[in-house]
């Protein structure tokens, strides 16, 4: 990254504010209790004074009073929220639908909100408000015609929004906007005629109500995974109560500078993809279920013609106890069900930011005009512990936009020759993917909506979401073999299933408290954990992050992280993404199979070495190479002796449009980041083992010492000793 002396939540330049004693503020969450100071003498009206004025909104503007924002008791009201600081995109129901939801709850004409419950009213009111950060509230002109707006909504859910045929915007299939684009000095204010309440059903329970997938509902009761499938647990609720005190508050640290976001919610969510019954039937020859009522009178003939499928990929074990973990089935369920609650949406799912060709708009929340030029991809832990590959496959061609499991493509990498300054030197195009072979876990597509003729069922819930598939999912020897073929770059962000269901990247700069992570452990009493977004600087591109995101870890460090497991076992590379510069520490890396007993690989890694102070300065920018391919691979070569990688190809310098990819940045060895991989070590790794890397600070009794967490990558010897040499992408 450029410099780490971050200018963090500068303010979008359309608030008409003064503000109090010349300090800025803003709200990087929403605060449970708001203080006088933060109150602005505005010369706009605030939200809440455009919803005192319109008297068709006096329902909503009454609800919103007397809402609370938090749990505590001494949490303010949504109108506070609403008349302070800060950059809101307000959906508010009108009167008459306000009226219609009470008739939907009570079954009573009324326009009374005595008659709804005080949850009903919350659910009303913190459904309807985002929370935009430092990004700006959501004019029309800005909305998705057909997809989730980037940010979640105060109750941490995703709005759904769609142009029907006569142009106008749709939010979650049901609340029309009526009047738009009120801008106040703290947000943006639409009406719309219906209240903006999702599903407070579990995973389980909407598959239950998709009459397309009887099959795949009742096996996720049958193996349990309806038990697992909870919502909001005991862990959650005492997290929560543990961390009220710092809800809404910032957290500064003597290493990096401005304030982050302190995270006093651990959600807990899940993603489900699952097989209609009509493409079991097509892939498997699985019987369509017969049904009386609720009841699957041929679910024995089901069960029977799926276990055989199952046993032949999965084996044997325990095979009439559906609910053990070594059972075929049960197997085949894991594979299907993240930990994370991930939406099948730009972002999301995958993170668009700086990969080759294309340049994220300034505004985040905004999709950028431009068409993604390559796919992206981001793999992801199953609940069986093997991963799978989400692609966001973008194809100019032919228009496909889709995501896909376990895609795996080939690509015309070459060398191009000469020494052209626009997009380097090589080559970049997409040739063939593996065929879906009827069922054998490749090329799966995923759809965002369950749409069965007419109608369209929820697949938005409470906990998560499920998303149909058109193929059947299964970690075959196909898939197997496909993923280990390949580089796996995997982000940090990935790895922590707390991480993605809290809707946390590219939304905020975050600090996460001791044990926030269950995929980290072991933490030193001085570790501290920070998020870090690139889009959050407003404009100041430079950084030459993976996805433009990174994790700094500070203090006397030392913690642990539990790895991905491989897909299959073998001798693998594996590496660490170092952007490196003089504001770093130096780190021991340790592995092993246990948390608790970790050996150190190799002697400890210099973060502060550029590649101008490595022995032998092997560094040579492509670009000066006069286009000569054999002086480029012979640098890669004398890098790769001291231990060395450049960055990849792949991406570029953020909002650089991919005219400078990070393969040909050096740093200036000061406060300007270097991209380099740091091989850490190549050896066995076990597929049905978890390996842990545990990063210990190298430099006693110094406080600011930085740990550059971005991605790592496992390469098969296939790859990075291959016939051929390894791609630079």
């Amino acid at each position: 990254m450029k410099t780490t002396m971050l200018n963090i939540r500068k303010y979008p330049v359309f608030f008409s504010i003064l503000l109090l004693l010349g300090v800025a503020f803003a709200f990087t969450s929403c605060k449970e209790n708001i203080s006088s100071d933060d109150y602005a003498i505005k010369t706009k009206k605030t939200i809440d004074d455009y919803l005192v004025d319109r008297s068709e909104l006096s329902s909503i503007k009454a609800i919103f009073d007397e809402v609370k924002l938090g749990i505590s008791d001494n949490a303010s009201v949504v109108s506070s929220v609403l008349s302070a600081r800060g950059n809101y995109t307000v959906f508010a129901p009108t009167n008459d639908a306000i009226a219609a939801y009470i008739k939907e709850v009570t079954g009573e004409e009324s326009s009374d909100l005595s008659k709804l419950t005080y949850a009903q009213k919350q659910a009303i009111a913190l459904n309807c408000i985002i929370d935009n950060g430092s990004n700006n509230a959501y004019e029309l002109a800005d909305f998705p015609v057909n997809g989730n707006f980037a940010t979640t909504n105060l109750r941490d859910r995703r709005i759904f929004c769609k142009q029907n045929d006569e142009g106008n915007y749709v939010l979650n299939d049901v609340a029309t906007i009526v009047a738009q684009n009120m801008e106040a000095s703290n947000g943006m204010l639409h009406e719309v005629d219906h209240v903006i309440v999702p599903s407070d059903k579990s995973i389980a329970d909407l598959l239950k109500s998709a009459e397309n997938m009887r099959v795949m509902s009742k096996l996720v009761t049958e193996t349990g995974f309806a038990d697992s499938l909870t919502l909001k647990t005991n862990e959650e609720d005492e997290f929560e109560k543990e961390h009220l005190t710092n809800a809404g508050t910032t957290k500064t640290s003597d290493g990096i500078a401005g304030k982050f976001t302190y995270q006093s919610k651990r959600a807990i969510g899940y993603t489900a993809f699952v097989e209609t019954d009509q493409v079991l039937n097509a892939d498997w020859g699985i019987p369509m279920p017969i049904y009386e009522g609720e009841e699957i009178t041929n679910w024995n003939e089901i069960l029977s013609a799926l276990k055989a499928k199952c046993e032949a990929i999965y084996g044997t074990e325990d095979a009439d106890n559906l609910k053990s973990p070594n059972n075929a089935i049960y197997k085949f369920m894991a594979y299907h069900v993240l930990d994370g609650k991930l939406s099948m949406e730009d972002r999301s799912a995958v993170h668009h930011w700086n990969e080759y060709g294309y340049k994220c708009g300034e505004n985040y929340t905004v999709k950028s005009s431009e068409r993604y030029k390559v796919d992206v991809w981001d793999y992801f832990t199953t609940k069986l512990g093997s991963l799978v590959k989400i692609t966001h496959f973008c194809d100019e061609t032919n228009g496909d936009n889709n995501f896909y499991l376990n895609r795996v493509s080939q690509y015309n990498t070459t060398w191009k020759g000469g020494s052209t300054l626009d997009l380097g030197n090589y080559a970049y195009q997409k040739l063939l993917y593996a065929n879906n072979d009827m069922g054998n876990g490749l090329n799966v597509q995923v759809s965002n909506k369950n749409v069965v003729g007419e109608t369209t069922y929820d697949n938005d819930g409470a906990n998560g979401y499920y998303f149909p598939i058109n193929h059947v999912l299964v970690n075959s020897s196909d898939v197997k073999d496909a993923l280990s073929s390949e580089r796996m770059r995997i982000d940090f962000t990935t790895m922590f299933p707390e991480f993605i269901s809290n809707d946390i990247r590219g939304n905020r700069y975050t600090y996460f408290p001791q044990g926030y992570f269950s995929g980290i452990t072991n933490e030193s009493t001085s570790t501290e954990i920070y998020y870090l977004q690139e889009g959050m600087k407003n404009g100041n591109f430079g950084w030459k992050d993976y996805q433009g995101d990174e994790f700094i870890v500070t203090g006397q460090y030392d913690l642990v992280v539990k790895l991905p497991r491989v897909p299959k076992s073998g001798t693998y590379e594996l590496r660490l993404a170092s952007s490196n510069n003089r504001l770093r520490g130096m780190v021991q890396v340790y592995i092993g199979t246990s948390p608790s007993r970790t050996n150190p690989i190799g002697l400890p890694i210099d973060m502060r070495e550029t590649p101008e102070m490595i022995p032998g300065t092997p560094w040579v920018n492509d670009k000066e190479s006069q286009g000569d391919q054999s002086t480029c691979l012979e640098n890669d070569r004398n890098l790769r002796n001291q231990g060395y990688m450049k960055g990849p190809q792949y991406f570029h310098i953020n909002g650089k449009d991919g005219s400078e990819p990070v393969r040909n940045i050096a740093g200036n060895g000061s406060e300007d980041a270097a991209a380099l991989r740091r091989i850490l070590t190549a050896q066995y790794f076990d597929a049905n083992q978890t390996y842990y890397l545990r990063f210990k600070s190298a430099i006693p009794d110094y406080s600011n010492s930085q740990l550059f967490l971005d991605y790592i990558e496992f390469v098969p010897s296939s790859v990075y000793n291959g016939t051929t040499p390894e791609d630079v992408w």
